[in-house]
């Protein structure tokens, strides 16, 4: 299985957000019942590699069609504010 990437990030206040790009390594997504980007990291300073695209390491989302065993199906995920957090605007349920 190939690891989805992060298409675009409109979450402009997270360390990782360069040009709506996240880069670091990987990302975290979900709780249970939240589709939120665990990985944002709020912050004016930005980390992370600037030749890195992340990539969605865990999706802890089960109800969402693009989960398969905690892993990212989709094709990429888009990262942006729904309700002010930051969520993976990617995520249907089933």
């Amino acid at each position: 299985m190939k690891m989805s990437k992060v298409m675009k990030c409109e979450v402009s206040d997270c360390a990782y957000n360069m040009d709506n790009h996240c880069h670091t390594m990987a990302i975290t997504i979900g709780d249970s019942m939240d589709p939120r980007c665990d990985t944002f990291c709020q912050s004016s300073m930005k980390g992370g590699d600037a030749s890195c695209l992340a990539g969605v390491g865990a999706c802890k989302i089960s109800s969402c069609t693009y989960n398969n065993n905690l892993e990212c199906g989709a094709p990429g995920i888009s990262i942006g504010y729904k309700e002010q957090e930051p969520d993976c605007l990617t995520f249907q349920m089933e």
